[in-house]
């Protein structure tokens, strides 16, 4: 009979029980208790100070709206960011899908549009900030207008949020909201007095690459330079997406003179500073290329179109192609650079797991984002809203609206406020040159519309065929001029300029100020202006900055031809 074991511990279990009480760090039960404690009451104060920055946000808002200030969107963000700075981080990590980060110089707004429509086909509850700014409050005020005043997203944050980001603030936007996706799709010169050169850009967003997590897929444009090098500083996915239809290389089409033509904004390797070589260009600095230093090239294309045609000015084809499958997908938009725009839509799709149909069906049936090609009905002619707001996209505009010799009207706007930029000197890197002989008729109007006509008197436009509307009186704008170059007197041509109103001033004498219009001022009137000048039936073409788009659709709204950006239907 064996004996039985003693229940009874035994010295060496005392030793090792005690060397373990020694050496454990397991915190004590009420230590535990007092953390959870902590956390659950860190958590209710969260939640208290978000439902009050939603309330506040959404009453701000809704003030906003009453008073005919606007939509209300920015202001909420605002105001909930001012009650909680947090707010953003709160509300953006209760959705239940994630978020997607669109940025870059031109095209977020399009992209991010075609992205949602991709998303919504899919069958996704799809939330952007479409109705506010890109800006951190844009992005607040988009969350807290879905928000209860328990801060809770509504429906459970059953949904996935697309950012579209302005190109200063991704580092800002990437620390608060981690996203699944992040886009960029380019990067152009674009307000020097606000973000500097194209490098001080390029320096910011490698800065946000950084602060990625490495569970985020990276969506870049293979044919930038200044965007594909960012792939290089990122751990995680990187997808890439590029045209591939050698067809389209400008030098190609335009012969020894088409660089004339072009903005180029990036020249040289940020690695080693060797020029980029261009075996096809496209426009701008967008192609194919090869540092002629360090030998590195454009990074092979996961979503490439290997084949694009116009099909008049409101469509393109494209045969796009992946490592899998092979696609003709029609854009219904106007212009080239939205072949761009519609492969970042894929490529941050395909990145989601999203399948091909909805991809299809997404880009085909969509409708043009606020001034990106929007088409309105006007007194029997057609108002075609195309926004340009830097060198680049000017250039792509006149070459979408005159690249087969058809006469168009125009509709010019040019203001320099602070969302413009103050620094207008880019309009003498703009090919209005192009667009000499091809003129129907030809309105300018805007803060800067005597600067804006005297570049288009030396393009070889003549004055008579230039009707000029100017913001304000012409008896306030020359007080206001002439003031300003007595007080830059004896310093030289040069200082006038750079007082602001310098080439303003060369348009008073150049002959020009006669064909300012005596019957009125300001948008109002340069619009009806430009309308009785168009034929009935026919299309006029009004290609504005940031600021004058907003007066544009402002009017319009006014005149209820055009719902309330905030009130447009749409994912």
């Amino acid at each position: 009979m064996s004996k039985q074991k003693s229940s009874r511990p035994t010295k060496g279990d005392v030793r090792n029980r005690r060397k373990h009480r020694d050496t454990d760090t397991t915190k004590p039960v009420a230590d535990l208790q007092d953390s959870d404690s902590q956390h659950f009451k860190q958590r209710r104060r969260s939640s208290l100070r978000a439902g009050l920055a939603v309330m506040g946000g959404r009453a701000a808002g809704a003030l906003s709206r009453r008073l005919h200030l606007g939509g209300g969107t920015s202001i909420a963000g605002l105001v909930a960011q001012s009650v909680y700075p947090g707010i953003v981080g709160h509300l953006s990590k209760q959705l239940a899908h994630g978020s997607i980060l669109v940025t870059g110089t031109n095209g977020k707004t399009t992209t991010s549009g075609l992205i949602a429509a991709i998303l919504s086909d899919a069958g996704f509850r799809v939330w952007r900030n479409r109705e506010g700014s890109n800006l951190m409050r844009g992005v607040a005020g988009a969350l807290v207008i879905r928000a209860q005043p328990n801060g809770h997203l509504r429906r459970s944050g059953q949904a996935i949020s697309i950012f579209e980001v302005d190109e200063a603030v991704m580092s800002q936007a990437v620390r608060t909201i981690p996203p699944r996706v992040a886009v960029f799709t380019n990067l152009f010169r674009d307000q020097l007095d606000r973000y500097g050169e194209v490098d001080s850009v390029s320096a910011r967003w490698r800065y946000a690459v950084s602060l990625l997590p490495d569970t985020t897929t990276l969506i870049l444009n293979a044919d930038d330079p200044s965007t594909a090098q960012l792939g290089e500083l990122f751990s995680g996915k990187v997808m890439y997406y590029g045209i591939d239809d050698p067809s389209l290389d400008f030098a190609a089409q335009q012969g020894p003179a088409a660089e004339r033509h072009q903005a180029i904004d990036t020249r040289t390797c940020p690695f080693c500073g060797g020029e980029y070589i261009y075996t096809l260009q496209y426009y701008s600095h967008l192609g194919h290329y090869r540092c002629s230093k360090c030998l590195r090239t454009r990074p092979e294309a996961d979503v490439r179109a290997v084949k694009v045609s116009t099909d008049g000015i409101d469509r393109l084809r494209m045969q796009v192609e992946t490592a899998t499958q092979q696609e003709e997908i029609v854009i219904p938009l106007a212009g080239f650079y939205n072949v761009y725009n519609a492969l970042a839509a894929i490529a941050a799709s395909l990145a989601l797991g999203i399948a091909r149909d909805p991809i299809v069906s997404g880009i085909e049936q969509f409708k043009p984002a606020f001034g990106r090609g929007e088409r309105v009905q006007v007194e029997g002619r057609t108002l075609r809203l195309l926004l340009a707001k830097n060198p680049t996209g000017f250039n792509e505009v006149l070459r979408t609206l005159f690249n087969n010799g058809t006469f168009r009207h125009l509709l010019l706007v040019l203001n320099d406020n602070v969302a413009d930029g103050r620094d207008i000197s880019w309009i003498w890197d703009v090919d209005f040159e192009r667009i000499v002989q091809h003129i129907a008729t030809l309105t300018v109007a805007g803060t800067r519309a005597l600067d804006l006509a005297l570049r288009l008197k030396y393009a070889g436009i003549e004055p008579q065929d230039i009707s000029i509307v100017t913001s304000g009186p012409l008896r306030a704008a020359k007080s206001i001029i002439q003031s300003k170059a007595h007080r830059m007197r004896g310093r030289g041509r040069l200082a006038t300029a750079e007082a602001g109103r310098g080439s303003e001033l060369i348009a008073i004498g150049d002959g020009l100020i006669n064909q300012v219009s005596t019957k009125g001022y300001g948008i109002a009137n340069a619009l009806d202006s430009a309308i009785r000048r168009t034929p009935a039936d026919e299309t006029l073409f009004v290609v504005p900055t940031y600021t004058g788009l907003l007066e544009i659709h402002h009017e319009l709204e006014r005149r209820g031809l055009t719902p309330h950006y905030w009130e447009e239907k749409g994912p």
